[in-house]
């Protein structure tokens, strides 16, 4: 701190705003010096009034002014990281579409687990790898205190605060949906992550403590950064699983697969089949609403949807998850009924097909219309295809009656046997003219008669050439038909050849024979599926046909039918073809919940728009948070719109911005601290970290009460510390490794690390002689006051890139200590109470409490270890 001219400064010639000339002072030893020597502070910086001149605004003031700057500061950044999430989201959302068995399947570009870690990873933590980035170039690749104490601290937050809060937050077992607990269900990739968010910082105490004591090599630093592909590389494995047998190709994640769309009357037995049924009294505002939200359950929001609406509610923005979203299994005893799904009733027949043998007799159909309400009636015909009515079946026309509460009715038609041998045979009956309403997409079904006087072939119909089948139903069902006939015994051997799928990991195989008796002209196989419990899977197998078995001459064999039924297991979302549907019909109250943007016009209107949660009117703080972060919220409205360039356009750009917005947190930080009498280790693991982490705090909280699992809660915060490291620390101690490997020791290195002197107590410069040099202590304020004179051919124009231990070590084992008591604690809550987050009440709240003990625990030791009362 220094006044020049009746105006203050801080550190490295930084302004505080006072009235008066500006004026800088580029040197930070120098200004401290200066600051002692005007008395204004003592040598520790901390505040003594009764030294120095009367200051222009008074330090009360001033305090209160820096608190308000740096928590303006962060939800400008968090802001701006938001802009940074959305172009990521684009980026990462997009798919490209291939063929598979037949189907037309869209499929990611980016696996989830790569873009978690890698652009996810980098969205949220921006903040702090920014900081730690830019912090080295800003000091000229010398090191810094802030960057790399706010990723520590970040950590420390994050896996024990974060935590704690989510342990907290989840609701109570209602006997229903919600279970009360949530449980980590991949610990694959948990378990990778989890090890390298507490070796990423050992390796810290490693290279600074024990390889190259306060020195950062270049083989260290290039190490220190690889680590970062590998930790992504591994957890991309163990979320293929690689290490278990079950390997997916990365080009076959599946989201989504063409299907036909459900008719009214079948969304109503699906319901039914749940045995449950909504509110009644939703009118159509309030179903589609209703829907939206079922919809957005389903697909589980995104890590950046979660943290934009959580950093939205802090600032008063638009929301991009609906309130009170819960979890998919919320919504099966909460789906509407036929009646608020359909607004105009609908006839169909309840199946698009049927078959009867020559010599049945009768086939009898159902129609089916909703909803069942009033009377109803419709007109109904039967039609020959290549049957012939009066010789193959007799004709039938007349009219349904349906009373009030009645849902189906039934057309029986006679089916005419005779000796002749002949092809199957079809026809068609059709409903028309309703009393009220209009017929539905099966307005007609057609018969297909077997004809029963030859044996005739067995194959494969091609309606049934291609079955998809959930991974949790269990089992995949192949129908073998028999066509042309059905007189005396046939059959034929069958078999499953693995394909993509693989025998006794995704499915059993089965195999053996297969015999019609006389008159049957159906068989189903069923094959057992395997539920692996992945969160993407798009794995086939094949069903074959082979060594017919026939009374002689009379059988025809396969003939010309497919004898192949591809058989591709996909992953399960429960009633996912459901939820397609009526997302289809949401698709107008879905818009306003996108993430992404299509103009800049549309950004300036978001950005001077209030938000608040659905159904809701602005309170008080939506409108105060939003008028004080409403300049942030127009600068970075000219971030381009996500629809540029597929979000790459916003993902740089906001990256820029990002650095331009940690800059002015990194200046506030410094001056905050010093008005507070803080060092900057301590601003950093405190104020700064609890800035720039906030929002993954309700991120995860909404994460974890949203999910059915803790995967994505737990999962982040893991990954995001690791990757904090190796990004955030890695990278920029390999690029200062690099540059002073390259450059040598010039003097301010030596002014800062150790000045050598000749013998005659000169200053030692190059081409002198190193016998007899002697060591004056730099001006280093982190304890590295005669490094230089440690490094390896120093004299010799050799120099690395010096990084201090400090406090910063003392913080770095607390720290490990802490997050190895954290793992302990999980691991506990998982073996005792069902789960990681949840579970009964008492030892929730008692867990929760020892991980924000910790937390202050870890915060203690470090501000001790950082004023130099304890020390490693």
């Amino acid at each position: 701190m220094v006044k020049v001219d009746d105006v203050l400064y801080c550190d490295s010639g930084m302004w505080l705003p006072f009235l008066g000339e500006f004026e800088t002072m580029k040197n930070a030893e120098a200004c401290n010096d200066t600051m002692i020597e005007n008395g204004l502070w003592d040598e520790d910086c901390q505040w003594d009034p009764g030294n120095g001149d009367k200051l222009v605004w008074p330090r009360g003031l001033l305090m209160v002014l820096y608190l308000f700057g740096m928590l303006w500061s962060f939800a400008g950044v968090g802001i701006v990281a938001d802009c940074f999430m959305a172009g990521i989201e684009t980026v990462t959302s997009a798919t490209y579409k291939i063929k598979s068995g037949g189907q037309e399947v869209e499929v990611k570009v980016w696996n989830d687990t790569v873009a978690n870690l890698t652009l996810m990873a980098l969205g949220s933590s921006a903040p702090e790898i920014m900081l730690s980035v830019i912090g080295i170039m800003s000091t000229e690749y010398y090191a810094e205190e802030l960057g790399p104490s706010t990723i520590v601290g970040s950590a420390a937050f994050n896996l024990l605060m974060i935590i704690s809060y989510c342990i907290s937050q989840i609701p109570e077992a209602d006997g229903e949906s919600e279970t009360g607990i949530r449980r980590i269900a991949d610990m694959s990739v948990f378990t990778i992550t989890g090890f390298f968010s507490v070796f990423a910082y050992l390796w810290l105490l490693i290279i600074l403590m024990v390889m190259t004591p306060n020195q950062v090599t270049v083989p260290e630093g290039i190490l220190s950064f690889l680590f970062f592909p590998l930790v992504v590389g591994l957890a991309y494995g163990a979320d293929r699983n690689w290490f278990k047998g079950d390997k997916i190709s990365p080009n076959q994640h599946i989201i989504g697969i063409q299907g036909h769309e459900f008719r009214a009357h079948e969304a109503a037995n699906l319901l039914k089949t749940a045995g449950k049924h909504a509110d009644g009294n939703m009118n159509p505002e309030e179903t589609a609403a209703f829907l939206t939200r079922m919809a957005m359950a389903q697909s589980k929001p995104s890590r950046a949807q979660h943290r934009i609406n959580a950093m939205r509610q802090m600032t008063g923005g638009k929301r991009v998850v609906p309130k009170n979203v819960g979890k998919a299994s919320d919504y099966v005893a909460k789906l509407p009924t036929a009646d608020e799904l359909e607004q105009t009733p609908e006839c169909n027949f309840a199946s698009g097909e049927y078959s009867v043998l020559e010599s049945g007799g009768t086939i009898t159909v159902s129609v089916v219309r909703l909803p069942a309400k009033g009377p109803f009636s419709v007109k109904y015909a039967t039609e020959g295809v290549t049957a012939t009515a009066g010789q193959d079946f007799e004709a039938v026309a007349g009219t349904l009656e349906f009373k009030d509460g009645e849902e189906e009715k039934e057309i029986t038609v006679k089916i005419k046997d005779d000796d002749d041998v002949e092809d199957d045979e079809t026809f068609l009956i059709k409903i028309s003219e309703p009393s009220v309403g209009k017929i539905g997409p099966f307005g007609s079904t057609t018969v297909t008669i077997i004809d029963d006087d030859e044996p005739g072939e067995i194959g494969i119909k091609d309606k049934d050439a291609e079955v998809s089948v959930l991974e949790a139903e269990g089992k995949a069902v192949v129908f073998i038909s028999r066509m042309n006939g059905s007189a005396g015994p046939i059959g034929c051997s069958y078999k499953c050849v693995p394909g993509t799928a693989v025998d006794g990991t995704n499915f059993k195989a089965v195999s053996g024979e297969l015999t019609f008796e006389a008159g049957q002209i159906s068989k189903k196989l069923d094959i057992p599926i395997i539920d692996t419990g992945a969160y993407e899977i798009n794995a086939s197998f094949t069903v074959e046909l082979f060594d017919f078995k026939g009374p002689g001459e009379r059988s025809k064999g396969f003939a010309d039918h497919k004898t192949k039924c591809n058989v591709t297991i996909v992953h399960d979302a429960a009633a996912k073809e459901m939820v397609d549907n009526v997302t289809k019909m949401m698709n107008m109250n879905m818009e306003q919940y996108n993430v992404g943007s299509t103009s800049w016009a549309g950004q300036f209107q978001e950005a001077l728009e209030i938000g608040c949660e659905d159904g809701e009117t602005p309170g008080t703080s939506d409108y105060v948070m939003h008028y004080i972060t409403l300049p942030w919220k127009l600068v970075f409205a000219i971030i381009p719109p996500t629809s540029i360039a597929g979000g790459w356009a916003c993902f740089f750009c906001a990256l820029v911005m990002t650095g331009i917005t940690t800059i002015i947190i990194g200046d506030i930080a410094a001056l905050f601290g010093c008005v507070y009498g803080l060092d900057k280790g301590t601003t950093a693991i405190t104020f700064v970290a609890l800035g720039t982490s906030l929002p993954d705090t309700f991120a995860s909280a909404s994460a974890a009460v949203g999910d059915d699992t803790a995967d994505a809660a737990i999962g982040n915060v893991t990954g995001s510390n690791a990757v904090n490291v190796f990004l955030g620390l890695g990278l920029p101690w390999m690029i200062a490794a690099f540059k002073w490997s390259g450059s040598g020791p010039d003097d301010v290195w030596f002014e800062k690390y150790g000045v050598p002197m000749n013998s005659d107590g000169t200053k030692w410069k190059s081409g002198d002689s190193s016998v007899g040099v002697t060591w004056v202590a730099g001006k280093d304020k982190q304890g590295c006051e005669l490094c230089a004179k440690e490094v390896d051919g120093v004299l010799d124009g050799k120099a690395v890139f010096i990084m201090p231990q400090g406090g910063l070590a003392l913080s770095v084992i607390t720290f490990c200590s802490c997050a190895m008591c954290c793992f302990a604690l999980l691991y506990y809550r998982r073996s005792t109470c069902g789960g990681e987050l949840g579970g009964p009440k008492g030892p929730a709240k008692a867990h929760s409490i020892i991980l924000a003990l910790l937390w202050l625990t870890y915060i203690v030791v470090s501000i001790m270890g950082n004023s130099g009362i304890i020390s490693v």
